[in-house]
């Protein structure tokens, strides 16, 4: 049974994340916002402007703080879960970033985008800390283990990627996917 509709994206919504709490949500958009909703009403809290285009992925930090998001327009942004602001602009891939996950400490994030490459950025400063090439063709989607030790990524190329978090180095190339 739907507990709540939530409406105000006026195109495409593209990806949601829930916070820690479970008290508010993050959701992007084709409109090229982010908006903050209150679980419990379903009302906006927030709607977060800056992209120039389409968002494709958000993620929340573990302590529901700060969240991120990806874009059209070839940039990662975090913004701070109470105010709406943004705290930093991620720029270094070339081209659409479609997907985004957050370390479990918090301290770093992966994003993949359709230049065929995954970056490791610095949460704070928002630097790239590394980035991971490898994949041929256009990176869909990227997550992070528990540990935080390695992530996977996934892309157009028909492969997932392990890569060791620390130094950037693929540990396994798995194929299969046709």
């Amino acid at each position: 049974q739907t507990r709540r509709t939530l409406t105000g994206h006026t195109h495409a919504v593209n990806a949601v994340a829930v916070s820690p709490d479970g008290t508010w949500l993050a959701s992007a958009g084709d409109d090229g916002t982010v908006r903050i909703w209150d679980a419990n009403t379903g009302q906006t809290r927030r709607t977060l402007t800056g992209h120039t285009h389409a968002v494709n992925a958000v993620a929340v930090s573990p302590d529901g703080t700060w969240l991120a998001s990806a874009g059209d327009d070839g940039t990662v942004r975090i913004w701070d879960a109470n105010t709406g602001q943004t705290r930093r602009t991620l720029t270094g891939h070339t081209y659409w970033v479609n997907a985004v996950a957050v370390s479990p400490d918090g301290t770093w994030l992966a994003t993949a985008g359709t230049d065929a490459t995954v970056r490791i950025w610095d949460a704070t400063t928002g630097q790239t800390r590394r980035t991971l090439t490898g994949h041929t063709h256009a990176v869909n989607a990227v997550a992070v283990s528990p540990d935080g030790t390695w992530l996977a990524s996934a892309g157009d190329d028909g492969t997932v990627r392990i890569w060791d978090a620390n130094t950037g180095q693929t540990r396994r190339t798995l194929t299969g996917h046709t």
